[in-house]
């Protein structure tokens, strides 16, 4: 029994985390999209203006080298392939801009 309440603790803790996650996703998207002046659907959808891209690229490294959060995770919260966040994270990293 102790075994069962256990696990489900666990379940619960983990449904918690993720959607803590979730919410900070959230807010440096829609925090870093109104500093960068673009509209987070934008960024969501793939729009390749120099501006939205380059909002993106820092998004990414945010998200991912300051909060841990994977790239495959990235590129589904911003409607990206996952190669496009592995390269705007690179850029980022060397201060090249787009």
């Amino acid at each position: 029994m102790q075994g069962i309440l256990g696990e489900a603790d666990e379940k619960l803790r983990r449904q918690i985390q993720h959607k803590q996650r979730e919410d900070s996703i959230e807010e440096v998207i829609e925090k870093m999209c109104a500093e960068g002046g673009v509209k987070a659907e934008e960024l969501r959808g793939g729009n390749q203006r120099r501006r939205v891209a380059e909002v993106r690229a820092k998004v990414s490294f945010r998200l991912n080298r300051e909060m841990g959060i994977s790239m495959a995770e990235i590129a589904r919260q911003l409607g990206v392939g996952g190669t496009a966040v592995a390269m705007a994270i690179r850029k980022e990293e060397r201060g090249k801009r787009f």
